[in-house]
């Protein structure tokens, strides 16, 4: 552990790490097993200390993923905001009719957590619990979704980092330098291996949870989905490719052929209302599904 890594109990960061995973895919449980003992991945918790661009998320060194609170709090928070852009649309009559005064003090909350010393100073929004603290179905039951979609956001943008992961302990990542169109090209792999990874097998989980296969599936694609719009929330105003990564609307784009026809078009419908919300706050941010 280095100096600027939280001296916390790690294995409980490492137990913490495998419990998202096997609450996102549980029907993966033998391949995520595999995948540990080939790869053996080490999750490190960062310090927030420090004030501008403390958000991490990585993968590096061949086997570590370092992450922070505010990664955390982010891809929780941006969840329950795709989630009120969704609502908004769904209690409107009308285009002329969208209330979106929630959903702008949610990203103004966001943005000012993303820029504090210190993330968890910021208070969450009004009916936003705490991270991992799901509300009671029967006392709040958008605020339950919520929540539960946030962990399968969550679980996909680890799921990335662990492709990048196998990418260097396999020798295919792109190579230090490598042109762009080669970084890109590892970024577009890592989301389609996090989509894949959690979509697969929806039919198992189904069979063996005794759960809708149709409602399971388009909670993975509304989940995957919030995941693309927390990216989109945490690198507002740059949104175009850069070196390293492409554009965020060709990465949401790419996803949504990755996840292909299958679903219910019910998290299609989700997506493109919180989609459509942050565009009136950012006329600039990502267009998918041709908004």
């Amino acid at each position: 552990m280095t100096d600027d890594v939280m001296t916390e109990n790690d294995q409980a960061v490492q137990q913490a790490a495998r419990n998202l995973f096997l609450g996102c895919v549980p029907e993966r449980k033998a391949e995520l097993e595999d995948f540990w003992e080939k790869y053996h991945p080490e999750f490190q918790l960062m310090d927030d200390a420090g004030s501008g661009g403390t958000f991490a998320l990585e993968a590096g060194l061949f086997k570590i993923v370092r992450f922070n609170h505010l990664a955390m709090r982010a891809f929780w928070l941006a969840s329950f905001i795709a989630w009120e852009g969704y609502s908004a649309f769904y209690r409107s009559t009308g285009a002329k009719d969208i209330n979106l005064t929630r959903f702008r003090s949610m990203v103004q909350a966001f943005r000012d957590m993303l820029s504090a010393e210190d993330p968890e100073v910021v208070q969450l929004p009004p009916g936003v619990p705490e991270p991992g603290k799901y509300c009671d179905v029967k006392n709040d039951v958008e605020a339950r979704a919520a929540g539960e979609l946030a962990t399968i956001a969550t679980g996909w943008a680890f799921l990335h980092e662990l492709r990048h992961i196998q990418h260097q302990q396999d020798g295919t990542s792109a190579a230090f330098n490598a042109p762009s169109t080669d970084q890109h090209a590892e970024e577009l792999s890592c989301d389609e291996f996090a989509t894949t990874f959690i979509m697969e097998f929806v039919a198992n989980y189904a069979e063996q949870s005794g759960d809708d296969e149709d409602k399971v599936r388009q909670k993975r694609e509304v989940g995957v989905y919030f995941a693309l719009f927390a990216m989109a929330l945490i690198a507002a105003d740059q949104w175009g490719a850069s070196e390293s990564h492409p554009a965020i609307e060709s990465r949401i784009e790419n996803v949504i052929k990755n996840m292909g026809a299958e679903g219910t078009g019910i998290s299609d419908a989700i997506a493109h209302a919180a989609f459509a919300a942050l565009r009136i706050i950012y006329p600039d941010a990502p267009k998918p599904f041709g908004l």
